[in-house]
């Protein structure tokens, strides 16, 4: 089997606002201190992007592949690791935007970007310093070890599953735990790190339903159920529902229904009492 090589390796500590186009694989690990950060792939369109206050960040292992293009910006308690390397197993596929990791025949898929726990990302935090201490030291066993420090890292993006499916299933379980509308579509693909276009093609590909037209039918069926189950206001019901206002209930009602909120609650209870 073939090792992938190192072509370079280091920690960024500083802060800065820059932009560049990937000329080999880069392996990150991305500890702290991003402002905002945009990732393109290599035709130009958006893959993910971050913002700080408007998305939550979380430490996260990624893959990039050459041709894809960052735009970034971090303050200055930055903390990110970057590999760069040459490992022919791992390609991308233009055509249903995958990285996948060719092992004997079989292209077997990984995903983008691995969200991390507190213990993980602590766990490859040492994992990137020892790697890069041995491949700093030049010595023929210690780059040996550096390379299979790497392997070891790549790993974890195998434990990962097949990204497009967990990713759009994950989607879906984000849109019924935010049943408040805290988040917009955007929010949430931005969270996950997918890009909203082919999120939503994957989405209607495999639920056959738009996910903008999902959301609007959790949010009915949970107006439904709390006037049917529940002894809050109009008032309530709006705002556990993400409602700016009553007002707003009413005209949702009215455009699913053709009732008013109180014929609609007043014809559900009658079918919950039957």
């Amino acid at each position: 089997m073939d090792f992938p090589k190192i072509r370079n390796a280091g920690v960024y500590r500083h802060a800065q606002k820059s932009s560049q186009t990937c000329s080999a694989i880069h392996l990150g690990l991305n500890v702290k201190g991003p402002v905002r950060n945009s990732v393109y792939y290599p035709d130009g369109s958006l893959c993910r992007q971050y913002e700080a206050g408007k998305d939550n960040f979380v430490p996260s292992l990624t893959l990039a592949m050459p041709g894809f293009h960052f735009s970034f910006e971090y303050d200055s308690g930055r903390e990110n690791w970057v590999v760069m390397l040459e490992f022919p197993a791992l390609h991308w596929n233009p055509e249903d935007r995958r990285i996948y990791w060719d092992y004997d025949g079989h292209p077997l898929p990984v995903p983008r970007m691995i969200p991390l726990t507190e213990t993980e990302c602590s766990a490859f935090r040492q994992n990137f310093g020892t790697l890069c201490r041995l491949y700093q030291s030049a010595l023929p066993q210690n780059m040996l070890e550096a390379e299979l420090t790497v392997l070891q890292i790549l790993h974890r993006f195998l434990q990962s599953g097949t990204p497009s499916d967990d990713a759009v299933e994950e989607f879906r379980k984000k849109l019924i735990g935010d049943s408040a509308w805290h988040y917009s579509i955007a929010e949430h693909c931005r969270q996950l790190g997918i890009n909203r276009d082919l999120l939503r093609r994957d989405f209607y590909a495999r639920y056959q339903i738009d996910p903008g037209e999902y959301r609007i039918q959790l949010r009915y069926q949970k107006i439904l159920s709390l006037l049917a189950y529940s002894s809050l206001s109009l008032k309530e019901i709006a705002y556990e529902t993400g409602m700016k206002n009553q007002s707003h209930l009413s005209s949702f009602i009215r455009a699913r229904s053709g009732k008013t909120p109180s014929e609609l609650s007043r014809e559900y209870r009658k079918r919950t009492r039957s």
